[in-house]
């Protein structure tokens, strides 16, 4: 699937504008301005059951929240 496919997935799934970063074959960070909890939760429970190891934090300096992922 190509990034911009995921980009768009995500975002209709967290109801936000979501980019992606890929950091590896199988390492990827989604991120978004703002804190939204509804929308970090959506990806979270998205890839809850096949991600080996999910985080997701805000950061108030940047007022960005990124949701890390590895698959």
């Amino acid at each position: 699937m190509k990034k911009q496919m995921l980009e768009s997935m995500m975002s209709r799934i967290a109801g936000i504008k979501v980019e992606l970063c890929i950091r590896g074959e199988r390492s990827f960070t989604f991120h978004f301005e703002g804190c939204n909890n509804y929308a970090m939760n959506a990806i979270v429970k998205y890839f809850s059951k096949d991600a080996k190891s999910i985080e997701a934090e805000y950061d108030v300096e940047c007022d960005m929240t990124c949701v890390f992922l590895e698959v």
